[in-house]
């Protein structure tokens, strides 16, 4: 009688990447804008607002007269923020809230 072998491991379930050369797919909402500093803090510091209330945007989204900056800011550190996907984000928002 043959010995038993143990069980193979299972190969780890393939984690999907983006390929190098496809852009990074645009947030999906104001908490995804946010995150992508490394924190509050530092996005708060560049915009001269307490981290604070960055952290409440993340509830509440990011007020409409921040905009410019944030994607100043944005396209300052080559982040795929403009004032355009934030105000869809704006408008997305006020529609699921209505």
């Amino acid at each position: 009688m043959p010995a038993r072998s143990s069980p193979r491991p299972r190969p780890a379930a393939p984690t999907r990447r983006a390929s190098p050369s496809s852009p990074p797919s645009p947030p999906r909402s104001f908490a995804e804008v946010i995150s992508l500093w490394p924190s509050a803090s530092d996005l708060a510091a560049v915009l001269d607002v307490e981290a604070v209330t960055v952290r409440a945007w993340r509830r509440r989204g990011i007020p409409a007269r921040y905009w410019a900056a944030v994607a100043e800011a944005a396209r300052f550190s080559g982040r795929p923020i403009d004032e355009r996907l934030l105000a869809e984000l704006g408008a997305l928002r006020r529609y699921r809230h209505a």
